[in-house]
């Protein structure tokens, strides 16, 4: 269990998803968003969620000051056919996404940084999604979920959004947007950090 060497932390994300799998680690999560701003100039998608996860983290420690606690920022792009998909911002995005990822294969990107002891350290991994064949209707059924808000991609894998995915390579809780086998590796000292963390 991840809560061996991070008993509690502070996440510095809205993600319910990322929280509930925390703590099915046994991990004591306190919820601190950071609302960061997300514009950047990256256009390869592990240099964005990098870039970002950092931005989140950088943040989250101007806000919370001094802290005992480890700081956990994260973020998930999609990426496809050399397009990048981040969280759509209306349901006409939503609806354009998710004809695309039913499409094609799935690069799906998340990233990590944590500060702890007063180091900083992370990483990104990633894992591919195959879609299934969705008419028009399934779309909209989905859609009337609402899932697709606050997604990146338009779909949430811990919902009803699994309904709509054929097969996955990789670790699941990328998609989720936490590469939690990743984490687990380096907080063992099994991988070595990102070098520009």
């Amino acid at each position: 269990m991840l809560s061996r060497t991070l008993p509690k932390i502070i996440l510095a994300s809205q993600s319910p998803a990322r929280k509930m799998v925390l703590e099915a680690e046994g991990i004591e999560v306190t919820v601190r968003p950071t609302w960061a701003h997300e514009e950047h100039s990256c256009t390869d998608a592990r240099d964005v969620v990098t870039t970002l996860s950092r931005r989140k983290l950088d943040s989250a420690l101007a806000q919370n000051g001094e802290t005992l606690l480890p700081v956990l920022a994260c973020d998930t792009i999609i990426a496809i056919d050399g397009v990048l998909m981040g969280k759509p911002s209306s349901v006409e995005e939503a609806r354009l996404q998710l004809k695309r990822l039913c499409r094609g294969t799935q690069e799906v990107w998340s990233a990590w940084a944590l500060y702890r002891d007063g180091a900083v350290i992370g990483g990104a991994d990633m894992a591919i999604v195959h879609f299934k064949a969705l008419d028009d209707a399934a779309i909209e059924e989905y859609l009337a979920l609402g899932e697709w808000m606050g997604a990146a991609g338009a779909y949430r894998i811990q919902g009803r959004g699994r309904s709509l995915i054929a097969s996955i390579e990789g670790d699941e809780n990328v998609i989720i947007g936490l590469p939690l086998a990743q984490m687990k590796r380096t907080l063992s000292g099994g991988l070595r950090p990102l070098p520009h963390l």
